[in-house]
């Protein structure tokens, strides 16, 4: 039930670095923020955590965070700003759930999803194209986040008209139960915050 679970807000005492070759907190990033709901002692993955706003602000909430990022920039930033903040987190440098191995109760992700070059060298591109389409880096997530779900686990995720969303949502539909939480509209795109909910396997 979601009433029981408190909702991360913003805190602006949260004193956050940002970095030219990390993803800067954008309007998506506090739509996330907005809707992600977690307890005291539950465990919370942040995938593409970039400066660790958000892993950050549910550490201080009492969740057991482990934050994820393919960029060793965004690695590097996410451990300091934790340190900056007295806050707890276990950085893993990763490529979506290539060093992940554990299950969680909650899994957040603001993936990229405009349209780009995959084949970049850039960081901070890698940080907001989501390939040719924008949803390749998307599905390729859905796929295996069930996997890490603990029972009852829910997943928080990014959407945007601006990137192959239709193909997204149905990757998503193959896996996962869905729900449209929040979204804003603003005049060269829509962004969608949904929460999943892993199908009984008899289901998939």
């Amino acid at each position: 039930m979601r009433h029981l679970r408190p909702t991360v807000r913003y805190d602006p005492g949260i004193d956050i670095t940002t970095s030219a070759e990390v993803y800067n907190p954008s309007d998506d990033s506090e739509l996330l923020l907005k809707v992600i709901e977690v307890a005291p002692g539950e465990s919370l993955l942040e995938m593409g955590t970039g400066t660790g706003l958000i892993a950050i602000h549910a550490a201080r909430l009492g969740a057991v965070v482990t934050a994820a990022d393919l960029n060793p920039h965004a690695t590097d930033l996410a451990r300091r700003n934790a340190a900056r903040n007295n806050a707890r987190l276990d950085v893993v440098e990763s490529d979506l759930f290539e060093k992940i191995k554990d299950t969680f109760d909650v899994i957040a992700f603001n993936p990229p999803y405009l349209p780009g070059d995959s084949r970049s060298t850039s960081w901070i591109e890698k940080s907001w194209s989501g390939g040719e389409e924008g949803s390749e880096v998307t599905i390729r997530f859905l796929k295996e986040a069930w996997r890490h779900l603990a029972p009852a686990g829910r997943i928080y995720i990014i959407l945007s008209s601006a990137g192959g969303l239709m193909p997204a949502l149905r990757a998503a539909k193959e896996r996962y139960v869905m729900k449209v939480l929040e979204e804003r509209h603003m005049f060269f795109e829509s962004i969608y915050a949904y929460e999943l909910t892993a199908k009984r396997t008899s289901d998939r």
